[in-house]
Order: structure tokens, then sequence, then C-alpha cells
């Protein structure tokens, strides 16, 4: 059984969403679904996070029942480089090529700075609902912290790792695109920079959730494009949708007392190939009537 078919047989054992393996892995959808749709296995820097969110081990993604059989042990996703050796040198000659592969790939990867501190796998994100059951993408950790002003330039930077993507906004079905102008127009639009204080930090964090984000976003609205510079990348006109994310607030003891929750308009342009494309995030507010305890 190749992985992508164990992960599906899993998610059906769990009971469990592809939604929420991408809540629980910061994995896109889109690409959940790709590996069902184009029988495709997932890149080696997403296994860790899977074999969490189904809680399985490496040995039982990468492997079938007569290798396993062959290793007469079992091995969870946090085993020792020395324990992960022995276990290849007792494996079979299908399997030793198999794990070598990834190994490899992960290997290129780190060397190549694919896998770093602002890979999606490391997003701390989920979503919950509020006591009106609408929806909150709950941000777990602040990653930009400037004391008096949020460098952008950073901002910009963490959003390069979402061009290319696409996401399915749930309530609508529409598709969303990540082109190359999100990173430039988010950290430097106008508005962006009147920002200040809280509101400027809240939209630097809320980069870490723009998948949740737009998977729960609701009230689409449609509106021409009025604006010259726009006249091509947005020739058919803008849709604006609204979400809502949280963000924690930290005690003098460095403890998470409460979430504070915002509310967002995701902007987003109809572009001359007719696809839809994330342009921006605006219209940051902090819901004054509204918090969440940890």
């Amino acid at each position: 059984m190749e992985i992508y078919e164990k992960i599906f047989a899993r998610l059906e054992e769990l009971h469990m969403t592809q939604l929420e393996l991408s809540r629980r892995t910061g994995i896109a959808t889109s690409t959940i679904c790709d590996w069902k749709k184009k029988k495709i296995n997932p890149q080696s820097d997403k296994l860790v996070s899977i074999c969490k969110a189904l809680e399985m081990s490496l040995v039982d993604l990468l492997c079938n029942e007569d290798d396993k059989d062959d290793l007469m042990l079992s091995v969870n996703y946090e085993t020792e480089d020395k324990q992960l050796i022995e276990v290849i040198n007792k494996a079979s000659a299908a399997l030793k090529r198999r794990v070598l592969r990834y190994y490899e790939l992960i290997s290129s990867l780190e060397n190549d700075g694919l896998i770093g501190c602002n890979s999606e796998s490391t997003r701390n994100v989920s979503v919950v609902q509020d006591a009106d059951g609408k929806n909150i993408v709950i941000i777990n950790d602040i990653i930009f912290k400037g004391k008096r002003s949020v460098d952008w330039k950073d901002v910009r930077e963490y959003l390069k790792q979402y061009v290319g993507d696409f996401y399915e906004i749930a309530s609508t079905g529409d598709v969303i695109y990540i082109g190359t102008d999100l990173p430039n127009e988010y950290s430097g639009s106008k508005y962006t920079h009147s920002l200040k204080g809280t509101n400027a930090k809240a939209k630097a964090n809320a980069s870490q959730g723009i998948p949740e984000m737009l998977e729960i976003a609701i009230g689409k609205h449609f509106r021409d494009n009025n604006e010259e510079k726009h006249w091509r990348n947005a020739k058919f006109g803008w849709y604006r949708y609204d979400s809502r994310f949280a963000l924690p607030v930290y005690s003098e003891d460095d403890e998470i007392e409460r979430y504070n929750v915002f509310h967002a308009s995701l902007i987003v342009r109809h572009s001359e190939d007719k696809k839809l494309y994330l342009y921006d995030i605006i219209d940051i507010k902090k819901e004054t009537s509204n918090s969440i305890e940890p």
C-alpha cells in the first residue's frame, strides 16, 4: 500500500476530514486532495507532522506489513538517530531503499534551506468555534514581536512560502490562489503602513493563519475595479470576504492568559486569467466584546 493510501485509510479510521488534517498539520487542503487525486505521496518534510496528526509512527506510515514483521519492533516519530540506524540495518532491502530515499530528500531540502522555521509544517494554528458557532482561526505563536514597530521585510519573506499554493473557501467553494503580488502588497500597502501598535502586530502575525482564514471565510461581496493601475491584474473586479482570527495575550510570567479576537477583510482580485488571487488583508479590528480563554 502506498503512503498516500495509508493516510486516507487512517483518516477514514479516525473519522477525520481532510480539512481537519490540514488544520493539524498546516498542509493546504488542496495539497492533501492532490495526494489522492494524482496518486502521489507527500513530500518527506511533511511526514512528521502527518504522523503526529494521525497518531501514527513513521514505521506504520513508511512500512508495509511484511516490512514491519521483519523489523519486529515499533518506532515512533521521535526516534533517535541511533535507533533509526538500527532499524534500517535490520530492514529488508526494499525498505532500506524507501527510507534512504526519504532521508536523502530531507537532507537535500535542509541544505537548500527549504526546511526551516518558516515551513508550513511548523505553524501552530487551529480552528475553533465561539459560543455562537462561528469559526475563529487560533494563532498560538507570536513570531513578529517588534517592541516599537513591525519589521515588514520579515513578514514579506515569511509570506513567500505561500506563493503558488491555493485554498478552497468552504462556504462558497471558491478556489483562492496565492500569487507573487501578495507578499509585497500585504507588507507594503498604504493600509499596512497606517497600522500602529496592536493592529500592526495583529496583521503581521495573521500571516501565519492565511490558509485557515481563507478556508473559514464568509460573506462574499463583489465590486468593480475602479483603479487604472489594476486594469489588468484585477480586470474582472474584486471580491471581499470576512474572516476572524485570534492571537494570544501573555501575562508577565509569559503564560497565555487569553486570546484577543480580530475581524479581517480578505481582498481577492479576479484576474485576467479568471482565477481568484488573495491580494491583501485589511480592516484588522479587535472585537472588544470577545476574547477566548486558553
